[in-house]
């Protein structure tokens, strides 16, 4: 049997080491204290290290998705109020249109008139609605980008009276491009095979509307595009379906009420018709509304999972 002899070198070594192992381990608790990480080196662990990233990428990209969603539903919600003043606008004028049939005296059909074409120009208004220094229904179009001198202050929505025979006649410009031109063309027809310049740059205003990234691969418009709020589709007398501009209704409605030619009143049926239209825009305006709605569920239903 052989006994090996504990010395007090041998002792005090082992000591030291211990303390020295204890020093090392007290070290290596501190930093992550103070900084707060587990691993201040590679070295420490590399594999860890590697799932230790992957998660706070994961994070970075979930508190993205989460501002993403927080800010999208802002933007939303000034667009749904947007488009339901807009419905709010065009309903009070299909009231006025109706109160219109009653109406006898000349001084009463222009005060109703006068109410029209209030609205009319409110209706405008409302199409110009920002948020910030941002207008809703104007896409990423920076205002006065596509206008002559480009002045910075210029609204995407404007009227601008346009010189005629024995006058001027208002015409409704977005973003400097007068869209009062495109009404009562065929649905099939809008704007694909519109000819020319005029064509191509109305297809382009139509695509432009601001998109959020919202989650991996799912990009969702935020707001509404204004010329598909002011465009709607309706049925002419042979049934065809046709592309309506509620501008220049809006302004037919104004001139119909306020009796322009006296000369040619409007006759019971074409009132009729006149109510028609402005039925079928606002149904188009509420289906607008309803689809932003659709998107605020879904962003809710992303705010939940996230």
């Amino acid at each position: 049997m052989i006994v090996s002899r504990v010395t007090n070198s041998m002792l005090k070594n082992t000591l030291l080491s211990n303390l020295g192992m204890n020093l090392s381990r007290m070290d290596k608790l501190q930093n992550q204290l103070s900084t707060g990480r587990k691993y201040g080196n590679i070295s420490d662990d590399p594999s860890a290290l590697i799932y230790g990233q992957a998660a706070r990428n994961k994070l970075a990209r979930l508190s993205h998705y989460q501002s993403a969603v927080e800010t999208a539903q802002t933007w939303l919600t000034q667009a749904e109020a947007g488009v339901m003043e807009v419905n709010k606008v065009i309903g009070a004028v299909y009231e006025e249109l109706v109160s219109a049939g009653s109406v006898k005296t000349p001084d009463d059909k222009k005060n109703l008139a006068m109410v029209v074409g209030q609205l009319r120009d409110h209706y405008v208004d409302t199409l110009n609605t920002a948020f910030g220094d941002r207008f809703v229904f104007s896409g990423y179009n920076t205002p006065g980008d596509f206008a002559a001198g480009k002045d910075p202050v210029l609204k995407p929505f404007t009227i601008v009276n346009v010189p005629i025979p024995g006058g001027t006649e208002p015409r409704l410009h977005f973003n400097g491009f007068d869209i009062s031109q495109f009404d009562g063309e065929l649905a099939s027809d809008f704007p694909d095979l519109i000819p020319g310049p005029e064509g191509e740059f109305l297809r382009q205003l139509l695509n432009d509307v601001i998109k959020f990234d919202v989650g991996p691969g799912i990009e969702m418009p935020v707001t509404q595009n204004g010329i598909d709020i002011v465009f709607f589709v309706t049925r002419d007398e042979d049934g065809n379906a046709i592309v309506r501009n509620t501008w220049n209704l809006l302004q037919e409605v104004y001139e119909a009420i306020n009796g322009i030619d006296p000369d040619d009143p409007l006759t019971t049926d074409e009132l009729t018709k006149k109510i028609k239209l402005v039925q079928d825009a606002q149904n188009h305006v509420l289906t607008r509304t309803a689809e932003l709605g659709g998107r605020q569920r879904r962003l809710e239903l992303l705010e939940a999972r996230y």
